[in-house]
């Protein structure tokens, strides 16, 4: 199979039209304001987009990089984006999910289904391939839930954040310094780009730890910024 072919996994594809017809549906009586709308289909995009397309194709026959890659897009990123997308009202019909639970359901889940075993498991199976997907999709959205539904203060918010991140750096690490595969898979893989198993695992884990640090430094910076503003406001109301 050419590395340029489509790869589809049906489920995700299928529930990215369900998903995008029940946000139509609800809008109907809670029309969402444009950038939420367009936020939350680029969420929808990136879920199906990386599912279903060459890339799922690189990640599941030739590359760890780009499988991690896909894993960062549909754990990390799409959900928190679908979140956004929800009006207020969306939100207030969502069940609540509490920090102290959500985090470490979190991080078993993200090591979870990088855990060496597992993960070879699911590359030369379908539906544990769809499992695994499945999993970091819902822990994306069991996390991120807290801070987007605003129940944490902003002190609460960095104390959740610096924890996750750190917590979760661990992966991208021992990637990144292993001299040898973790995943068996990919040691019998075709290769692109000249990369050797190695160091195809090395890069994975760089672009990992990468893209954790980009997304968890925005979302510090967020609340950093909201804290000074709460601060600010305080003390003008205090000289007043």
């Amino acid at each position: 199979m050419s590395a340029t072919s489509f790869t589809f996994e049906w489920f995700f594809l299928g529930a990215a039209v369900v998903t995008a017809g029940g946000y139509v549906w609800f809008a109907r009586n809670d029309r969402p304001e444009r950038w939420r709308a367009v936020v939350f289909g680029v969420g929808l995009l990136l879920i199906a987009g990386s599912l279903n397309s060459p890339l799922e194709t690189i990640a599941v026959k030739r590359l760890l990089l780009i499988h991690l890659l896909q894993n960062a897009l549909i754990a990390d990123i799409a959900p928190l984006l679908l979140l956004l997308g929800l009006t207020p009202r969306m939100r207030a019909s969502l069940p609540i999910v509490r920090a102290r639970y959500a985090l470490p359901a979190w991080l078993i889940a993200w090591y979870g289904t990088h855990a060496a075993n597992f993960y070879d498991w699911a590359l030369r199976n379908s539906w544990p391939l769809n499992l695994e997907h499945a999993i970091l999709i819902s822990a994306g959205l069991v996390f991120w839930w807290p801070l987007v539904s605003g129940r944490l203060s902003p002190p609460a918010a960095l104390a959740y954040l610096g924890a996750a991140f750190v917590g979760s750096s661990f992966l991208g690490l021992a990637l990144i310094f292993s001299t040898r595969p973790i995943y068996s898979y990919y040691e019998h893989t075709p290769r692109l780009w000249g990369l050797s198993p190695t160091r195809d695992q090395n890069l994975g884990g760089i672009l990992m730890n990468g893209e954790q640090t980009l997304v968890f430094l925005l979302a510090i910076g967020f609340y950093v910024w909201r804290l000074l503003n709460e601060e600010h406001a305080a003390g003008a109301s205090t000289q007043s």
